[in-house]
């Protein structure tokens, strides 16, 4: 992307709240009514205490995003059960009508170098299905595949690690997993829904834009285990050929092994185009690191008009820069 185009300041009307937000979509009611056979059935997200970043020119009110509807799990019908067929006198035993196929899910999770979680959905009832992933306030939608079937790399945001599929008629799973190699990595997260609507960006050790210390969506930098990276990786999770898809940005520097001094300057930028000027957009940033509690700060703004199409607002206060020494 040319930095020729007119960049535009921050300096429009914008809110943010400070808060549980997506982070408290779920916890112990989901947990106790899915009942999991994998031991996290009593499995617990606690409110976070978050903390506005110093020197910030956002001003915190109080909006929280409307959560999101809890799974909901059938009660099974009991075994042997009368049907009085209306009008008739007729009386129909349930044990002889044909049953409907259960929906088998099965949902796994396996930790992965560099803090990251192979996470793995099958449903052969579910073919070509939106699918909402929940992972410690993170969601994001993606699609089934013929078969059911749904596999992505997730970066995790927690040691231990609770993951929930959600299928859009209540159908979903959980799965968990241990990652302690969290400790050793920064992460920064930039959620919302629909497509194109904003950009995490980070500069790494004084970058210039479309260098090669510059990571975004169009230079992530490609995930090896084998040789695990020194430098940081950036990974994007939804499907946009959805509608309104939850859409997420991930950048991960694995600060506990890095060589270099330095910062990393962390941006969001949105792109004013036909689709988003004058309208509301709106976002969420939650950043990790070894030595801080984590931290969430949620972006509601009214883009420009469509005088503005094809430049792009830079936002320098959702995220704190990465101030990293070698080690």
């Amino acid at each position: 992307m040319s930095r020729k185009k007119k960049l535009l300041t921050a300096g429009i009307t914008f809110s943010v709240a400070l808060g549980i937000g997506f982070a408290m979509q779920y916890g112990d009611a989901v947990a106790s009514r899915l009942q999991p056979e994998t031991g996290v059935s009593n499995a617990t997200v606690a409110p976070t205490e978050f903390v506005v970043p110093q020197q910030s020119n956002i001003v915190a009110v109080d909006i929280v995003p409307d959560a999101r509807r809890l799974l909901d799990i059938p009660v099974p019908m009991p075994s042997a059960v009368q049907l009085a067929a209306l009008q008739t006198d007729t009386i129909i035993d349930a044990d002889a009508l044909p049953l409907e196929p259960v929906c088998d899910i099965d949902m796994t999770a396996q930790t992965l170098p560099l803090a990251m979680v192979a996470v793995s959905v099958q449903a052969a009832c579910q073919p070509n299905a939106s699918l909402t992933i929940h992972h410690q306030g993170m969601m994001f939608t993606v699609l089934t595949d013929q078969s059911g079937g749904a596999e992505m790399l997730v970066p995790a945001l927690a040691q231990n690690a609770f993951f929930i599929s959600e299928f859009d008629d209540g159908e979903g799973a959980v799965a968990s997993a241990t990652v302690p190699e969290l400790a050793s990595v920064d992460r920064a997260v930039l959620q919302w829904q629909g497509v194109n609507a904003v950009q995490l960006h980070a500069l790494e050790f004084g970058a210039d834009y479309d260098s090669g210390g510059h990571v975004w969506a169009a230079a992530a930098r490609e995930l090896d285990f084998v040789n695990p990276p020194q430098d940081g990786f950036l990974i994007s999770l939804g499907d946009p050929t959805l509608d309104t898809p939850l859409m997420a940005e991930i950048y991960t520097f694995p600060s506990g092994s890095t060589s270099r001094d330095g910062t990393i300057a962390l941006t969001v930028e949105a792109e004013v185009t036909a689709d988003n000027c004058g309208r509301e957009v709106t976002a969420q940033s939650m950043q990790l690191d070894p030595s801080a509690a984590p931290e969430a700060i949620d972006l509601s703004m009214t883009m420009p008009d469509c005088s503005a199409i094809g430049e792009f607002l830079v936002l320098k206060n959702m995220f704190r820069d990465l101030t990293l020494a070698a080690k």
